[in-house]
């Protein structure tokens, strides 16, 4: 069987409106949401050859490759001295909503022991405190995941394949850690702003409602009601921002940017 290249019997939906050439690409969203989350499903292989899945808790390296600290009691540890093969599955809990929506990324890859975590034994408990009580306990040990190949879905339709060389180049964005409380404050505080937004800069002349879902460092995106439907629709910054802190003014930037072009319409 072909496997389908679309969703839906192959009508689309309503383009991007603005610019989403702006969005980062796979490979940076994939960073990114390795660094936002912590927990995720470790796939091994049994002795028989069938998957296995397991919950864990991780921390990643400078490359973006998970480390696990795991007990050899635990099936995956024995799973993963037999066959050092293993995937591991990390979701966006941060939304809410549809989760085949959300976005997902299952890197694969072997999973190797680390017989001297030095540093990243640091990393991993500043990440995770409660793993202090047992981190020394002579049957845990820090495994490393060395990531080979990365699936990286956005959501619907939205679905690539990330070689490990152009994960491991990209960056986190620099403002995964603030997004969430910027997001909230322009919904819950500045919604005409959002508006004016999608109607200056994305071109939704028509959008009676806008909410701002996301932002980095390239721009932001909205999600917006119009009298047609729902459209989504994307705001690029100027210029990337080098950190969170440039946010604010950014944002402030491009609303000062949309009142001028509205007062010249």
């Amino acid at each position: 069987m072909t496997r389908p290249t679309s969703h839906g019997g192959g009508e689309a939906g309503p383009p991007i409106a603005g610019d989403p050439s702006s969005f980062p690409v796979d490979a940076e969203l994939s960073r990114t949401l390795v660094a936002a989350a912590k927990i995720a499903s470790l796939s091994t292989l049994t002795a028989q050859g069938y998957p296995y899945g397991s919950v864990v808790s991780y921390a990643a390296d400078d490359a973006g490759n998970p480390v696990v600290l795991i007990s050899e009691m635990a099936e995956h540890t024995v799973n993963a001295r037999g066959d050092d093969r293993v995937s591991m599955l990390i979701v966006d809990s941060a939304s809410d909503g549809d989760p085949l929506g959300k976005a997902r990324l299952t890197l694969v890859g072997r999973l190797e022991v680390l017989d001297d975590p030095g540093e990243l034994r640091d990393r991993y408990i500043e990440t995770h405190p409660y793993s202090a009580y047992y981190a020394d306990f002579t049957d845990f040990s820090f495994w490393r995941l060395e990531v080979e190949q990365c699936r990286y879905v956005g959501g619907f339709g939205h679905m690539s394949w990330v070689s490990a060389d152009a994960y491991r180049c990209a960056g986190v964005d620099p403002l995964w850690e603030a997004a969430a409380g910027i997001i909230e404050h322009m919904n819950d505080d500045h919604a005409d702003a959002n508006l004016m937004y999608a109607h200056v800069q994305a071109g939704l002349s028509d959008a009676t409602e806008a909410a701002m879902v996301g932002i980095d460092r390239y721009g932001l995106t909205l999600r917006v009601a119009t009298p047609a439907g729902p459209r989504m629709a994307r705001v690029p910054f100027p210029e990337p921002l080098a950190d969170a802190d440039a946010a604010q003014s950014a944002v402030i930037d491009l609303l000062k940017v949309a009142r001028a072009q509205q007062g010249h319409g």
